[in-house]
């Protein structure tokens, strides 16, 4: 049963179904929609005072970002967690984002070092407050960071939609036995090889630092094990 956490949403320039879907995706993100728990969309209108409309979109929008299967005459679901869902998608990942990051260090410039420089160690302070929210903020920014400099939208864009499908196992299994100083270590390790311009160690220190969430994650998604220190990466 859907609990009665949600607040109305505001009316703003941001548009009502953006502001749904953003609440619902926290909500499943959390866990205080369960994986497999079907989404009272009448309720929904109710918490958010807003029309069944900006429900359904909402829904629709996180349906394309693989957190909700909508089915015909049965509604909308939260979406499980699948350890074949989730290699394939990190799988695609490093392929994806090892070829970027491969392009993207001749163009990366000394102005572009100091600002990595910079998200590392506000990294390093977020994890130490334990918060969560900016160290995923600056983690996405970090990686972002590299890729844009190819200024290739459509690059930028699938990138995004895999990061996208990965909040699900993040968020779920950010617990993990990897110790935060380590994750900080990796992202040195790519801005090193960037500033060497060495194309193929970049390209090979981003895919196993993807590699290493994943293993992680299948590793957390095996056991389900709980209370583990933070290693909310990727």
């Amino acid at each position: 049963m859907i609990p009665k956490s949600f607040v109305p949403i505001a009316d703003t320039r941001r548009t009502l179904a953006a502001q749904v879907q953003e609440q619902i995706r926290e909500a499943i993100l959390k866990q205080t929609l369960k994986p497999g728990e079907r989404i009272d969309q009448n309720k929904l209108a109710d918490e958010f005072q807003v029309s069944m409309a900006p429900i359904r979109e909402a829904l629709k929008g996180l349906e394309a970002e693989g957190l909700v299967m909508i089915q015909p005459r049965r509604g909308a679901f939260v979406v499980e967690v699948s350890l074949t869902d989730m290699d394939k998608l990190y799988f695609t990942r490093r392929l994806i984002e090892g070829e970027a990051i491969y392009h993207a260090v001749p163009s990366l410039t000394d102005k572009d070092f100091v600002v990595l420089d910079g998200m590392i160690a506000a990294m390093r302070q977020a994890t130490a407050a334990n918060n969560i929210s900016t160290y995923i903020a600056l983690n996405h920014d970090f990686h972002t960071h590299i890729y844009s400099v190819l200024d290739n939208s459509h690059l930028l864009q699938v990138i995004q939609t895999l990061w996208e499908r990965s909040e699900l196992y993040r968020f779920r299994y950010m617990f993990m036995t990897r110790d935060t100083e380590s994750i900080h270590k990796e992202h040195e390790g790519i801005v090193e090889a960037c500033r060497l311009r060495d194309q193929t160690l970049a390209k090979e220190r981003a895919q196993e630092h993807i590699y290493l969430t994943q293993r992680g994650l299948h590793d957390q998604l095996k056991g389900d094990s709980s209370g583990l220190i933070m290693r909310h990466e990727q």
